[in-house]
């Protein structure tokens, strides 16, 4: 989990980094090579997470999660960019990540990155650098923070 922690900041920056105006430029920018270089580098995420987490299903999904990432990013990506490419990263890490066999991985996976986002958005409101960091840490920590509750719960049964 801690190489695709690493893998999503640096596609995640790549791509926030194009989004950056120049000061003294009126409107907003992009430069479409970091955007192409960010798109890039984010299958390679999904390959080390689902590989070193030994799923079986991998090929598969990493190309679902790809389909995910430009999805959420698009349609996220109207509120934020980067909250976009937040919440496609999370959406993919938590389909790619091997699962536990425990009853409601998933969902529970899905419910953390929802909550992740609302936090990042609120952060990127109200402090926009922490926001941006935030967007790119959070998610798969998240996933991460999901299974473990999950587990938790289970054995309380």
């Amino acid at each position: 989990m801690a190489l695709g922690t690493i893998g999503v900041t640096v596609s995640y920056f790549f791509y926030a980094a194009a989004f950056i105006t120049p000061e003294g430029q009126a409107g907003p920018s992009m430069h479409p090579g970091l955007v192409g270089l960010a798109i890039a580098l984010a299958p390679f995420t999904f390959v080390t997470v689902g590989f070193v987490s030994r799923n079986h299903r991998a090929p598969k999904l990493v190309l679902a999660a790809m389909g995910l990432l430009l999805l959420l990013g698009l349609a996220v990506g109207l509120i934020s960019p980067v909250l976009g490419a937040s919440a496609g990263f999370g959406v993919g890490i938590a389909l790619v990540l091997k699962r536990p066999g425990l009853p409601d991985v998933m969902r529970n996976r899905i419910v953390a990155v929802v909550l992740s986002l609302i936090y990042t958005f609120a952060l990127l409101v109200s402090i926009t650098p922490a926001g941006v960091l935030t967007g790119a840490i959070l998610p798969p920590l998240m996933v991460g923070f999901a299974d473990e509750y999950t587990a938790w719960r289970f054995s309380r049964r």
